[in-house]
């Protein structure tokens, strides 16, 4: 399995770019009705977890990165060839099933997960990247 097969990376679609700022648009990959407001602190670790996809808010897991650039690692449970990619803000990012990730802030950064924290509850297991 490629490493892209893992994990997506989608730019948002920019549609104006001024003096104003930017405007820019995203699909996600299905309907969703909640979401998990993040900002983490430059420098912070987050995730080290995986999900199995028990329900449909993490088969993929899907995040919303809005603001800021991180460091996301990347592994196959079961592997020990790891992943990393620097991303930068706006970006969509899918994880399939069963791999573990982590998110490292290289600056302050606001993410939205697709998902409500009911929905991972039952679905998120430590495991180091």
């Amino acid at each position: 399995m490629s490493n892209k097969e893992l994990v997506r990376i989608k730019k948002f679609d920019v549609v104006g770019h001024d003096e104003r700022g930017l405007t820019a648009e995203f699909s996600l990959p299905r309907k969703q009705a909640e979401f998990v407001f993040l900002t983490r602190k430059e420098k912070s670790v987050s995730g080290n977890t995986y999900h199995e996809g028990k329900n449909t808010a993490t088969n993929p897991k899907v995040f919303v990165l809005l603001s800021g650039d991180i460091t996301f690692s990347y592994r196959k449970i079961g592997t020990t060839e790891k992943y990393s990619e620097f991303i930068q803000a706006p970006a969509v990012i899918e994880v399939s099933p069963h791999v573990t990730h982590k998110v490292e802030a290289l600056c302050d950064f606001i993410l939205l997960e697709c998902n409500s924290i009911k929905d991972i509850q039952n679905d998120r297991i430590r495991e180091e990247v």
